[in-house]
């Protein structure tokens, strides 16, 4: 990507261009001015929420742009101006969606590479029709005509007048003058809508007709030392014979007097850099769509293709817009943009047919037509790849515009489409030519969390060795940084850790002073196409586009499926064997206006994870299905806990061969290798025990924990309730095809995973027996010790066989362990005794007069006993609720489910209590349950209190599952024996609200 589309030295831009334009797809049909609607926009999400059924209250979609800055109001728009707009429809249910995704992308699932086939889209994620029919109804209502319905169901397009649609959305337009001299008009309101259809509505495009999008490439030069104009008229004809493929290149570069590798790269040279393969039949079978906003010559197209030697397949598809119309591309401006996109992929997958997907020019082009390019590639779905060269600002770009796009992406990952998208050529200030900000800032479509953002490189081959460094000078380098819009992405959990989406995710060659040899149309230097060398991220994006066409075409693809959404499979490739399958770029900032980011070791908002080593990244990205362990699964416990994760020193976080140190962040993810780590088989693993623990907490959260390449469960594992605190939680995790476990915060802290045992398929382990609790251990009152005092850096010798219910032939043993009436910071920590105390702790406290309990399941040690630790000063509390053994039962994993939230109804008053339906729900069966395991959570505490759970019909034992403070949030899981009706029942000492999820069950 580069400055607004520089043509070449001394030549004006793209924002020269549009200077003084009125040629949009919009007329204005009247200068008589609209007065401005005086309505008070509300600040929104993408979508307005809260609508009820048949209520027309008109709620506000989305935010008003923004006066871009340098602009001026010059008045009214005029009320004939005629708008071409899209109301963007969200997806019946987007979280569906986005699972979808997730679980196409990810091997061990069900649903892996299993895409949906063309035009399946609408019927199975598109909007209802019944929405549809709202939306379009309202619509005429306020007096629009609105037309049909996209093929995808994601829009509805309406032509309006400013008159009619400030009077629909009850919003006023006026015009503005650009820095650059071009009036354009937009909205200065968010548009408004009846609350029973704008929850529908992510937003509409259209209202503004402010546009800064550009495309990303250098300037282009001459190819030789001696690039006059008169060098040109006399080239000879060429040597190469046509369709014999040259990947070197013919006469007009070889004999430039520049060399390969160093002044350029030749298809086959660059080919060779990033271990893709070199011949005329690179890439058969696949299609590859390039999006543009220019027209391409055709002349420039084949004559490069004289001088590489192929005969690619390139057709056209015109989206708003007719062949031959525009701005010719013969001025060495317009179309060197398509002939950079186009001829890098003819030279590395001469096999593979394109597409150019033509929109008007970028000079005239509307966000709406932006939209309509995009959407037309996704909802043709020709095209297993999709390369763009263009985009905008991400600040200056707005929201109802993203989100469309957002759903777009969404749709072609759900097709098995994959994105990619250069990242720009300001290097850290993307909005500089659009506003001349030199803040921080990145690019849009590169940011989107469904695209792959390509950042640029300086290349230069010496003999056999190749280097490769950052492209970042004075006059442009590489896009990246981090996102104002997008959340962090999962597949970005502990490689990218900062708070909102990074980019880029990878890089290619970008730099003009090495880059990439191109034909394009000059009149002003020769009646014929003429040879050029040009750059910037632009070239980046299609070279990535061509190593995921590559590997789609290769064997490894062709058994197992294309690639699809790309960015899972990348992340999942540099966690496992990193830099195997990149080639990681180390040096260079991308500081071009103002100081930017620097690239290091791993990854970063340089260079993403760096460029492909096409070999390896083929494997990973082609990776066999695999499948998920199920049915019903037995234990096997660790003789001493393993640790998995802890993100204070990188254990287990980051890339595989770089660790990270810094916390998850708010709202981030945190992938926890499970299968072949710690002792743990590499296959077979339906569920895992952790100890979860959260440690420098910067405020109050949650986490929660689920099975990797599945959705986010709206369930919790571990709450907290401010900073500085340190607190731990078991948790039972279903595990993935792909045997990993994901970990969600809420807040931004430190993270420890710790494995105490796992579940595998098959009757190896050992089963479990629920008990009624019983006490074993509680210092305050002498209960299984002779004293009464609080225990000091100590270990207690904790008898667990034949006390409590538990027998002789327990192997294991299920505890609630609780520290009350602590004295400052401390923890416990639980083991067979006999066996050298673990490094890693059960239960954590901060403070002192802390009360925090944890469920721990234990190896008994060859004695009958287990022994507990207590590092610091506390009182310990040991409750027994079951035991592992070769007799017992199995156990079944669920997809965690909210089962219970009082805070929908009414808190549990003090004394009281009630039963909870297990038995029937969430794939747990109707009949033959015996134990089920949930996290249990109060919240809203009233005073000091405890819970207890146990079988519903049962007396009510006098052990406790959880104890707090006034005030506290606590959560802790319990394995509670099921009542022979399918209940437990659940008893509060004080009031409180409860909340139970379910993980699992006994049976």
């Amino acid at each position: 990507m580069a400055k607004k589309v520089h043509a070449g030295p001394g030549r004006p831009g793209r924002a020269a261009a549009k200077t003084g334009r009125r040629a949009r797809a919009v007329t204005a049909a009247s200068a008589v001015a609209v007065a401005l609607v005086a309505v008070t926009a509300t600040a929104g999400g993408a979508a307005a929420q809260g609508g009820t059924a048949g209520s027309d209250t008109p709620r506000r979609i989305g935010a008003a742009p923004r006066v871009p800055a340098g602009a001026t109001v010059t008045g009214a728009t005029a009320s004939g101006t005629t708008l071409h707009l899209s109301v963007n429809l969200a997806p019946r249910d987007p979280q569906s969606l986005a699972d979808f995704v997730t679980a196409v992308s990810t091997p061990g699932n069900a649903r892996y590479h299993h895409y949906l086939a063309k035009g399946q889209f609408a019927s199975v994620f598109g909007p209802t029709r019944a929405t549809i029919a709202a939306v379009s109804g309202a619509l005429r209502a306020a007096g629009l005509s609105p037309g049909k319905v996209s093929p995808d169901g994601l829009s509805i397009p309406v032509t309006a007048t400013a008159a009619q649609a400030s009077h629909a959305f009850a919003t006023g337009f006026h015009d503005v003058r650009l820095k650059d001299g071009t009036t354009d008009y937009l909205n200065t309101s968010a548009p408004s809508l009846p609350a029973n259809v704008a929850s529908s509505v992510t937003g509409i495009v259209g209202l503004s007709s402010v546009n800064t999008v550009s495309s990303h490439h250098s300037a282009v030069h001459r190819a030789g030392r001696n690039d006059s104009a008169a060098a040109v008229s006399r080239r000879g004809a060429r040597t190469v014979t046509p369709h014999t493929y040259t990947p070197a290149l013919c006469a007009d570069f070889t004999g430039s007097g520049l060399t390969d590798g160093t002044d350029y790269y030749s298809p086959g040279k660059l080919a060779g850099a990033y271990g893709m393969s070199s011949s005329a039949t690179a890439g058969a079978g696949q299609t590859v769509a390039v999006f543009e906003l220019e027209n391409v010559d055709a002349g420039s197209i084949a004559a490069y293709q004289s001088c590489v030697g192929t005969s690619t397949s390139v057709s056209h598809v015109y989206v708003d817009t007719t062949a031959g119309a525009g701005a010719p591309a013969t001025d060495g401006s317009v179309g060197v943009e398509s002939a950079l996109d186009i001829e890098d992929l003819i030279g590395l997958v001469p096999g593979a047919a394109v597409i150019d997907y033509q929109g008007p020019d970028a000079a005239s082009a509307t966000d709406q037509n932006v939209l309509d390019v995009y959407q037309r590639m996704v909802t043709d779905d020709q095209a297993q790849v999709i390369s763009t060269s263009w985009g905008e600002c991400e600040a200056v770009e707005s929201s109802a515009t993203a989100n469309a796009e957002n759903t777009v992406f969404a749709e072609a990952a759900a097709q098995g489409q994959s994105v990619v998208a250069a990242s720009g050529d300001d290097g850290s200030s993307d909005c500089y030519r659009a506003t001349g900000s030199t803040a921080k800032a990145v690019d849009d479509p590169a940011s989107q969390p469904y695209v792959t953002g390509v950042g640029g490189t300086t290349m230069t081959t010496s003999g056999s060795t190749t280097t490769q460094t950052t492209w970042g000078n004075a006059s442009g380098g590489t896009g990246g940084g981090v996102s104002s819009r997008w959340a962090p992405v999962v597949y970005q959990g502990g490689v990218a850790t900062t708070g909102k989406r990074a980019v880029p995710d990878v890089s290619a060659l970008a730099d003009p002073a090495d880059g990439y040899p191109i034909y394009f149309q000059d009149d002003s230097q020769s009646t014929s196409p003429v040879p050029g060398l040009i750059g910037g991220t632009s070239g980046a994006a299609p070279t990535w586009a061509a190593a995921v066409v590559q590997a789609n075409a290769g064997t490894a693809c062709q058994a197992n499926g294309q690639v699809g959404f790309l960015n899972n499979a990348l992340y999942k490739a540099a966690r496992s064997s990193y830099p195997t399958n990149f080639w990681d770029v180390t040096s260079g900032d991308n500081s071009v206006y103002a100081t930017g980011y620097t690239a290091a070791a791993g990854y970063d908002e340089v260079t993403g994870l760096g460029s492909p080593r096409e070999a390896g990244l083929t494997s990973a990205l082609c990776a066999a299905k695999g499948t998920a362990a199920t049915g019903a699964a037995t234990f096997h416990p660790l003789s001493s806990p393993k640790r998995l994760l802890d993100t204070r020193n990188g254990t287990g976080w980051g890339l595989s061969s770089i660790p990270a140190t810094k916390p998850l962040v708010a709202g981030g993810t945190a992938p926890v290798r499970i299968e072949g780590a710690g002792g743990i088989p590499s296959s077979g693993v339906t569920a895992v025990v952790l100890n979860l623990t959260v440690t420098g907490t910067t405020g109050a959260g949650s986490l929660t924990a689920w099975a990797d390449g599945t959705g986010k469960p709206s369930t919790s594992n571990l709450d907290w309730t401010g900073a500085g605190q340190t607190i731990a939680a078991s948790a039972t995790v279903k595990v993935a095809g792909d045997g990993v476990v994901d970990l969600y915060t809420s807040s931004t802290t430190h993270v420890i995973a710790d494995v105490q045992g796992y579940y595998t398929s098959g009757t190896t382990g050992s089963k479990y027996t629920a008990l009624t609790p019983a006490r074993l251990l509680d210092t305050r009152s002498k209960v299984g010790i002779p004293t009464t005092g609080k225990i000091s850096d100590a270990v207690v010798s904790l008898k667990v066989r034949g006390h409590g219910g538990v027998p002789t032939a327990a192997t294991s043993v299920v505890l609630n362990l609780t520290a009350t009436q602590t004295v400052g910071g401390g923890y416990l920590e639980a083991y067979p005794e006999g066996a050298t105390r673990p490094t890693a702790s059960n239960v954590n406290w901060s403070a002192t007069g802390t009360t925090i309990p944890n469920l721990v399941t234990v190896p008994v040690g060859s004695d009958g006993n287990v022994s507990i630790y207590v590092h610091g000063t506390s009182h310990v509390i040991a409750d027994v609720s079951g035991y592992f053994s070769t007799g017992g039962s199995a156990f079944h994993t669920v997809t965690p489910l909210r089962l219970l939230d009082t805070r929908q109804t009414t808190a549990l008053g003090a004394g009281k209590s009630l039963a909870l339906q297990i038995s029937g729900r969430d794939a747990i069966p109707s009949t033959g349950v015996k134990a089920v395991v949930l996290t249990v959570t109060v919240t809203g505490t009233t005073g000091s209190g405890y819970l207890t759970a146990w079988a519903d019909g049962g007396s009510r034992p006098t052990a406790s599952n959880l104890n707090w403070a006034q005030g506290r949030t606590i959560a802790n899981q319990v394995i509670v024996p099921v009542g022979s009706d399918g209940k437990v029942d659940l008893y509060t000492s004080s009031t409180t609200h409860v909340i139970a999820d379910v993980a699992g069950y006994v049976g």
